[in-house]
């Protein structure tokens, strides 16, 4: 951690979220007594259909890439000595997000009644809040990657809207709009890379 010391302001990307449609940049504020405070801005687009999407999905059986939206992620990072804590990381890291999603007028189809489609919108506000630790695995003067891993809980809250549905895989044969809420508390999971510059010359804590 000594070179971080002599520089007090870092701009970083999380590149591996850009092949899941986040594209995101981010500044950490470095503050005395290893802290910093971190703020994370981006977009999230519809992937859905991608190679990457359908690898995903495959894998993991649930999870949608059809929203898109803005998102901001907040957080505190303390900032240690190896040497100090049992775990040997160079950073603790507590997350608050929020994303506000969306999708437009997509066509679901029915799992049961076979032939049968809902076309559907839904705007969705989501609140997160996680634990992540990380290493640096390259700390220069000016450039740094840092690793991270975590875990966390995001709650949910959408607002659907079925548009209309139909027989024969044609949604728009009947006019619906139906109008549901629903809430979901969901896990998260939280790995990465953190690439970017480091500027801004600070004065070595006494």
């Amino acid at each position: 951690m000594e070179a971080i010391i002599y520089k007090k302001l870092f701009i970083y990307l999380i590149p591996l979220n850009f092949l899941f449609g986040d594209y995101n940049a981010g500044f950490q504020i470095r503050y005395p007594d290893d802290w910093a405070i971190d703020v994370n801005v981006g977009y999230v687009d519809d992937i859905q259909g991608t190679t990457v999407a359908n690898i995903y999905e495959d894998v993991f059986k649930s999870q949608k890439f059809y929203y898109h939206g803005p998102f901001i992620k907040t957080s505190f990072v303390s900032l240690y000595s190896r040497g100090f804590n049992p775990f040997r990381t160079d950073f603790n890291q507590i997350e608050a997000s929020y994303k506000l999603l969306s999708y437009e007028d997509l066509d679901f189809f029915d799992p049961i009644d076979t032939g049968k489609v809902f076309n559907k919108s839904e705007t969705m506000h989501a609140f997160g809040l996680s634990w992540m630790a990380g290493y640096n695995i390259v700390n220069g003067q000016t450039f740094q990657l840092d690793g991270f891993v975590g875990f966390g809980l995001q709650m949910r809250f959408s607002n659907i809207l079925v548009n209309s549905y139909g027989e024969n895989y044609q949604s728009d044969q009947f006019v619906l709009n139906e109008r549901d809420r629903s809430e979901h508390l969901v896990p998260l999971f939280n790995a990465g890379f953190k690439i970017g510059l480091k500027m801004l010359e600070a004065t070595p804590p006494e």
